[in-house]
């Protein structure tokens, strides 16, 4: 069912991802998406067909992709370049806390209301998301922004160039980014990174659960308090990074690769540790794993908006869904044909060639 989400929003993501460029309106997609979540969540708390639960979650998966492009175009529309990565970043920290209350609220209360009843919940708060969002979100009456902000960069060059060759100065590079003088990004370079981090990504975590408990000797709750804290640091990792996305993103997601491949090595050792060092040094661990993911995704959000063409969102989600399901495919077979030093060792080789497919693309 997992794979069949993941295949499904591939081709998905080619036409959802430009539908907010080619009607230059965010709203309407963002309405729509709330509206027909509500719906497929009224309609899964009351089926008991399998075939059909599995179709209903593939559907739910393609229209909940819909609001992210559409409210990242909406963020790079309404506010100036400078501010994109902030304003991402508070976003960002606003989805992780609620998801991770509604994590602890499911907690506490599915063993005393039983997890149909909290099933039956959810509409109920998809629909007050939509009344929510159609009385406050309002779209710019013009869609420009993201084209002012790729037309910054000649420009800023020019004002470099200008002010160098006027004064003691030689010609630096320009003030945004890493590019030489004139130069463009390589958003195709930057693409296969994407593909090679979520691939990398997946291949290592799909079953980290599984290696907690067989390997590190982990009980399923402490498991399950493991990753609760991890989701708890990489929210709050977004009120901290976003000054890391001043300067276009790139750097982020540069840092945020090659970090991850050091710190995925490191997870190879914990069983080697003393028991009672164990859970925290894997809080740690994955914490840091956590916060580089949250600098990557800022980081990302931030290079794809500025620089991929009118409409070609959609094509970078894409890639990062190949990536995805070809990892967890893999992730899922490696533990039981060679063990997780090599999928661990795997993942982390993959980090370190996204990072050097991110440096190549220059942005």
């Amino acid at each position: 069912m997992t794979c069949a989400s993941t295949l499904a929003l591939i081709p998905a993501s080619f036409y959802l991802g430009r539908l907010p460029d080619r009607y230059s309106r965010s709203k309407p997609f963002i309405l729509a998406s709330y509206l027909s979540a509500g719906v497929i969540l009224v309609l899964i708390s009351r089926t008991r067909n399998v075939a059909l639960f599995q179709g209903l979650n593939v559907a739910m998966n393609i229209v909940n992709y819909l609001t992210g492009p559409s409210t990242s175009i909406l963020i790079a529309e309404s506010y100036e370049r400078k501010m994109w990565g902030k304003v991402m970043a508070r976003r960002s920290f606003t989805d992780g806390l609620a998801q991770a209350l509604g994590l602890g609220v499911c907690t506490l209360t599915a063993s005393s209301l039983g997890y149909s009843t909290l099933l039956s919940l959810t509409p109920v708060l998809v629909f007050l998301s939509l009344i929510i969002a159609f009385l406050t979100i309002h779209d710019p009456p013009i869609y420009v922004e993201r084209f002012l902000g790729r037309v910054e960069r000649p420009v800023e060059d020019l004002e470099t160039l200008s002010y160098h060759m006027t004064s003691r100065g030689g010609v630096t590079k320009p003030r945004y980014g890493s590019l030489p003088l004139g130069g463009e990004p390589r958003m195709s370079l930057f693409g296969i990174g994407m593909a090679l981090f979520t691939f990398a990504a997946s291949n290592a975590f799909t079953s980290f659960p599984i290696y907690l408990k067989t390997e590190a000797g982990f009980s399923s709750s402490m498991v399950f308090g493991i990753f609760f804290a991890r989701s708890l640091v990489g929210t709050f990792s977004y009120l901290l990074i976003s000054s890391f996305a001043r300067e276009g993103g790139g750097s982020a997601v540069k840092i945020s690769a090659a970090g991850r491949a050091v710190l995925l090595l490191l997870l190879s050792l914990i069983p080697t540790m003393a028991m009672s060092f164990r859970p925290i040094v894997t809080i740690v661990l994955l914490s840091a794993i956590a916060s580089c993911y949250s600098l990557y995704s800022l980081g990302c959000e931030v290079v794809v908006v500025q620089n991929a063409g009118s409409s070609g969102l959609g094509v970078y989600d894409a890639l990062s869904s190949i990536g995805s399901s070809a990892g967890g495919f893999i992730g899922g077979a490696m533990p039981l044909l060679v063990g997780f030093g090599p999928l661990f060792a795997l993942s982390s080789i993959l980090f370190l060639t996204s990072t050097l497919s991110f440096i190549s693309s220059r942005v």
